[in-house]
């Protein structure tokens, strides 16, 4: 009897842990890949994230926030996890990041239109020149490490796309398909806005404090999702839905 008692303890102790919500923060202002819509998060790496927690048997609860309070308390251990980040030195002395990335961006810079004069062949090229961009995200080494590019940190893309667009500075460094959805649904910026050098293609991930309890299971079960959602054709119906069905996909992997 003491034994079966001691087994249906046991049991129980695991049902209440596969039954636990966790819950991650995801940003409110990078669409397509994660925005908010009737007070919902929405976007191609929510769907991710939540479809691989899914295929791992866990529950989550996406909490929306700006992304700069998204970093902010991941990084006090307030709270778990974080998305969508890139990985540079100064993020990965901050946070841990999983095996498996969500997908990849590639970043673009641009300008407006009328101000094309001398095309960019490089990032060197941007020295001394003022570029906007959203605070804490990095565009690949070459960028993130030169300082003597005059960079503006700002809330959000459509601030710095604004800011290009009434010439405050003159570029603006965003992701490719951030781009595309801007010029797509603000009349304003169509055809005033126009890429001029490309910079790399960054795997994007969820980032995870580095103090808080629920970290290793969270990150262990979402390399474990991602794994079994990137194997399956879901995650190309993913990428397809948000990207439409005329983009190569593999250069988003």
């Amino acid at each position: 009897m003491q034994r079966l008692m001691l087994v249906v303890i046991a049991l129980l102790f695991s049902f209440q842990a596969e039954a636990k919500t966790y819950k991650i923060l995801v940003e409110d202002n990078w669409p397509p890949f994660a925005f908010r819509e009737k007070g919902k998060p929405r976007g191609l790496s929510v769907d991710i994230v939540l479809e691989a927690y899914a295929k791992a048997g866990v529950k989550i609860e996406l909490i929306q926030v700006p992304f700069l309070r998204c970093i902010a308390l991941t990084e006090s251990g307030k709270e778990s996890g974080c998305f969508n980040s890139a990985k540079n030195e100064e993020l990965t002395s901050k946070f841990l990041f999983p095996k498996e990335h969500l997908f990849r961006s590639r970043g673009l810079i641009v300008s407006k239109k009328l101000n094309v004069m001398k095309p960019l062949t490089k990032v060197k090229d941007l020295e001394g020149k003022s570029v906007a961009l959203p605070a804490e995200f990095p565009f690949g080494q070459e960028f993130d490490d030169n300082k003597k590019i005059l960079k503006h940190a700002v809330a959000s893309d459509s601030i710095s796309l604004k800011m290009v667009a009434a010439e405050r500075v003159l570029y603006a460094a965003i992701d490719e398909m951030v781009l595309a959805f801007y010029l797509n649904n603000d009349k304003s910026l169509k055809g005033k806005i126009v890429p001029v050098l490309e910079l790399t293609n960054e795997p994007i991930y969820v980032h995870f404090s580095k103090t808080h309890k629920d970290t290793p299971v969270l990150m262990e079960k979402l390399d474990q999702g991602l794994a079994e959602l990137k194997k399956s054709g879901d995650y190309d119906k993913i990428l397809q839905k948000w990207l439409g069905k005329d983009v190569a996909l593999e250069k988003f992997k």
